[in-house]
């Protein structure tokens, strides 16, 4: 019976655990708290004290509440709150042996441990914090409690290493590249005029084929022992050009849009291969497939 109430207040502490705050190296009044929703955070106050609140930098207060609102001042900067307790005014009435009001007496409460307990909701743009609102007599107030976001931290960095990735490889996928083989011909179906490309080039990795403003961008395909597959493209501005960037070289290509064919030929594939491919052919380059295309 004994080792089942020990239990039971055991596991009722667990779910009215707060999180304490962590005090500063260099003084025990500064501290600090990692963001969780899911917690209630204790702010030792102290009378005649201000305790401030120092949020995340890009957030603002939208709202506050205290359950004891007489009793605490509270004071919005930006993202910051300032916490303060202070005494009330209240009014006594006073009877006769009748039991009749003849007079009312005001008076003043100072804050005291016993009365000033409550908890605290602040509402930013950005997340919800809960608080217990502790008034304490000793040295342990809370001058400041800051807060840190580490998962929010970590999806920034996430998303901004992404996003340089992702520049990095449009760097690799646009940079200037040298022609190394020029000789192309090829076959234009009868109305296919305005898909066919000005004019192509390998550089012994990827095939270039350059369109002006009066084509229209085809689809890719390589064309190989009298199958057709689609092939991996990206588009980069060269001067008054589109240039269709296919991501191989190939001894024949077919451009479609709708009905109208053009047969891309190579004449010098392999004739003058490259020793080393170069960076844009690397794994890190996610390869896509040209959405202009079918125009």
């Amino acid at each position: 019976m004994k080792k089942a109430i020990l239990i039971a207040l055991f596991l009722s502490d667990i779910s009215l655990a707060l999180n304490i705050p962590k005090a500063s190296p260099f003084d025990k009044r500064i501290t600090y708290a990692i963001y969780n929703a899911n917690d209630v955070f204790l702010i030792n106050a102290k009378n005649g004290y201000v305790s401030v609140l120092e949020f995340g930098i890009d957030e603002r207060i939208i709202n506050t509440a205290t359950g004891f609102s007489d009793g605490w001042d509270l004071i919005e900067r930006d993202n910051l709150l300032f916490i303060k307790p202070k005494a009330y005014k209240t009014q006594l009435l006073q009877t006769d042996n009748m039991g009749e009001s003849q007079s009312s007496q005001e008076f003043i409460v100072d804050p005291n441990p016993n009365d000033w307990k409550t908890n605290l909701i602040v509402i930013t743009n950005l997340n919800t914090y809960i608080f217990d609102l502790k008034l304490i007599k000793n040295n342990n107030a809370t001058y400041k409690l800051s807060f840190s976001y580490p998962q929010k931290d970590l999806e920034m960095t996430r998303e901004f290493l992404e996003s340089q990735e992702q520049e990095n490889i449009r760097t690799d996928l646009n940079k200037n590249t040298i022609p190394r083989n020029w000789d192309f011909t090829m076959k234009i179906n009868k109305g296919s005029e305005d898909i066919s490309p000005n004019f192509a080039y390998d550089d012994g990795v990827f095939t270039y084929l350059g369109f002006d403003n009066t084509k229209t961008f085809p689809v890719a395909f390589m064309y190989e022992n009298g199958k057709e597959s689609i092939l991996n493209t990206h588009i980069k501005k060269d001067g008054n050009y589109e240039v269709l960037v296919i991501q191989k070289i190939a001894k024949q290509i077919l451009l479609r849009s709708g009905d109208k064919v053009v047969g891309i030929f190579n004449n010098g594939y392999a004739k003058n291969p490259l020793r080393k491919t170069r960076e844009t052919s690397n794994e890190n380059i996610q390869r896509e497939i040209n959405k202009k295309g079918g125009k």
